[in-house]
Order: structure tokens, then sequence, then C-alpha cells
């Protein structure tokens, strides 16, 4: 997937137990009926048209008439229809034929190419009963068919997701600048050099690094005054990515070789010329590093002409170093809390952050280890919803947070 979605080879594995029947559904039930189906070890049935057989597979109830399957399962849940829908929808990909859902139903038929997919997900009391099917070069199984198989399931096992544990991070403690200018949570273990002013706050550490909030105005080489010095920096304006290469090393000359992976966010500060958020790969002290900043710059139109503004927000650690330290820095940037004249262009910052994944998806250093695709091959799916497990797949139901899977009971 990219970086939210499943893979597809992944997902249509997943979906080998749902290839759908050969008829649409009104054609069914004129031709053949509905019968009732048992599952008598697990005190499941279901009704559905004549001629199929029922299993259970790993907490999902499986239908087959030679070559003809379609599935069923419960999710105990507080995610609604819609946004399991949504979730499988961007899983699926392809053409959307019909789509529409709320806080008790979702339907939606998906072709791509000869392969037509459709599911049904319905809100009955604290579970989500989710019926799906699949065809390949026949007429998929109608919705009003799934819809109706699904709301007849009685008894059975449903797939629970265990309660949510927190991603491992380094110590954090509460922080407030001398000046008063800025409160966040910061690194608490030795090593770590916490520093202050005009409300950005910044720490080092042989482990990792972070600034928030800097902003330095940068003269103009036509109006910067004659025997300027070397401390003040003079640049002809740039856009946010040029800036963190040129102008990064000179305030801060232990770093070199910056190289932008990718711009996670373009215009993430609407208010300056040009922002982004980025991430990117560098040397410190000659050792590479990963960070993820969140750049600014505004024109010297804006400051008469005689300046322009660099704006800086970022985290950074050394590759292969423990996800730990850039989890914790992650938690230490979204805490962050700025005062003063500033505080209106950071807090937009911040939101991109509450809002995205993009940096857990991107590199390992800013996941946590339960999240590593390199020992699991999973990924994210749904900003800010679940990171994906293996089993979720599965069971054909929304991913869980990290280090879970589901479980079934009775």
């Amino acid at each position: 997937m990219t970086g939210r979605l499943v893979g597809l080879t992944a997902l249509l594995a997943l979906l080998t137990a749902i290839v759908a029947g050969s008829a649409s559904g009104s054609s069914e039930r004129r031709q053949a009926g509905f019968v009732t189906l048992r599952h008598a070890p697990s005190g499941f049935s279901i009704s559905a048209p004549r001629g199929f057989t029922i299993d259970l597979s790993k907490g999902v109830y499986v239908l087959r008439k030679g070559p003809v399957s379609v599935s069923f399962s419960r999710l105990t849940t507080t995610v609604t229809p819609s946004q399991l829908g949504a979730a499988l929808t961007q899983q699926l990909g392809g053409r959307v034929v019909v789509r529409a859902g709320d806080s008790k139903h979702f339907v939606t038929q998906i072709v791509r190419g000869s392969r037509r997919d459709a599911f049904v997900v319905e809100r009955i009391g604290t579970r989500l009963a989710v019926t799906t099917s699949a065809a390949s070069n026949t007429p998929q199984v109608a919705l009003e068919t799934l819809r109706r198989m699904g709301l007849s399931a009685r008894g059975g096992v449903a797939l629970s997701a265990p309660k949510a544990t927190a991603q491992a991070s380094i110590r954090l403690g509460p922080y407030r600048a001398p000046d008063g200018g800025a409160t966040a949570l910061v690194p608490t273990g030795a090593g770590w050099d916490i520093q202050s002013a005009q409300g950005a706050v910044q720490g080092s550490s042989a482990q990792g690094g972070f600034v928030f909030g800097f902003s330095l105005n940068i003269a103009t080489p036509e109006l910067a005054p004659p025997n300027t010095p070397a401390s003040v920096v003079v640049s002809p304006y740039l856009n946010a990515a040029t800036a963190l290469i040129r102008i990064l090393p000179r305030l801060a000359p232990t770093v070199s070789n910056i190289r932008i992976r990718k711009v996670l966010r373009d215009a993430v500060l609407p208010t300056f010329t040009s922002s982004g958020m980025l991430l990117f790969d560098y040397r410190q002290n000659g050792k590479p590093w990963t960070g993820v900043a969140t750049v600014g710059t505004d024109s010297p139109a804006k400051y008469g002409g005689n300046v322009w503004n660099f704006y800086y927000s970022a985290i950074g650690v050394p590759v292969g170093s423990n996800p730990a330290v850039g989890v914790g820095l992650l938690r230490a940037w979204k805490s962050w809390n700025p005062s003063g004249a500033i505080a209106a262009r950071t807090r937009a910052a911040i939101a991109i952050l509450n809002e995205t994944n993009e940096v857990w998806q991107q590199t390992s250093e800013f996941r946590s280890q339960t999240a590593d695709r390199q020992s699991r091959d999973v990924g994210c799916l749904l900003q800010g919803y679940y990171i994906v497990e293996d089993n979720s797949r599965k069971f054909n139901l929304p991913p869980l947070p990290c280090g879970q899977i589901y479980t079934e009971r009775g």
C-alpha cells in the first residue's frame, strides 16, 4: 500500500475465502430460494441460497457452493460501519460503483478489471456484521442478498480487539521555559541538554535532537549593510525545501549532506509564502541521521524587502537507532505549547502532526518497534486509526494498534 494501505496482494489473499456467486441475489432467490445453514460446533446459523455448505475458518464463516463462496464475520468494536467501509474500500482500490453508509449501515460495490467486490456492514448492538463477496468473470452477489444473509446470522463466534497498548517511548517529563514562553514534554534521560528562548525549545543528545519553533529573519544580499557580521545570515530568498538544505548547515555546522527523502505534506503553514513537512536524511558530525521537519519561509515582500523569515521545527535521530527515541520525540513535538506571537503558526504545525501517521510509515526510526514492517510486513491504514496487524488481513477486518491480534470469543 502507499503509506496507509495494505498491499493489494495481501488483501487479495485475505479475500480468497469470499468469492461471490454466479448469479444475482434476486435470481438466486427465484431459482433456489433460501435455506438455513448451521455450524453446530459454534452454534451459528445463517440464511443462504440453497446449495451452500458452511465452515468456520479463523473466526470467519465461509459459505461455499462449488467455486462460489461468501464470508460472514462479526467484530466487537466502536468503529462505525462507514469507517470500516471506508477502510475496506480504500484497501481494495478500483472503481466504486455503489457506495453509501451512515452510523448503522454501509454498502459498496467495486469493479477492478474483471473482478467485482461487494460488502455490507451492519451495526448490530456492540458488533459489526460484515458480509463480503467477490467475483471474477461472473455476476457478483447482489448487495440485497448479502445484507439479507448478514442480518439472518445468529449465534457463533465474534472477533474482539484487545485493549490498546502504549507505544514504546523514551521517558519524557514536563518542561517550562525559564522565560515562560513555552512548555513541552522533553526527554529526561541522562545526556540530554535542553534549552529555550522566545517560545522555542530545543534539546540534543547522542540519541537524537529536536528544535521546536525556531524563527530567524535572514538578510537579503541586496540590502544587507556593509560589514555585516558573520553571525548574521545573509541569503537570497529561498523556498522551504531549499532553505532546509542551504540554511540549516549554516545555523548548525555539525549538520551536512541534507537530502530530502519525501514531502510528507505541502503548504502546512498557509500564512507562509512556502512551507512543507519534510522527511529528510542528513549527517550529524559525519554520521547518518534522519529527521522530520516543518519548514516555512516568508518572502522579503512581507518585511519591507530587507529580510525574509525562516521558520523551523524538527526532530532527528541516528539512522538505525531505537524507535523508542523517535516515538518519544514525536510525542514531545505534539506536546509543545508556545506562547506569544509565534503561537498561531506553531499551532498549525502541531495540528499536522496530530492528523497524520506518515512519519511512522515512512521510516522505522519514528515507528514503534512493534510496527516495524521488516518483522511484520504490515502497514498503516486510515489516518490516525490503526497499525495493521497480519491477522487483521486474515479476518478481513480493520487493523489493530501495534503488537495486537484479533482473538475468537464465543
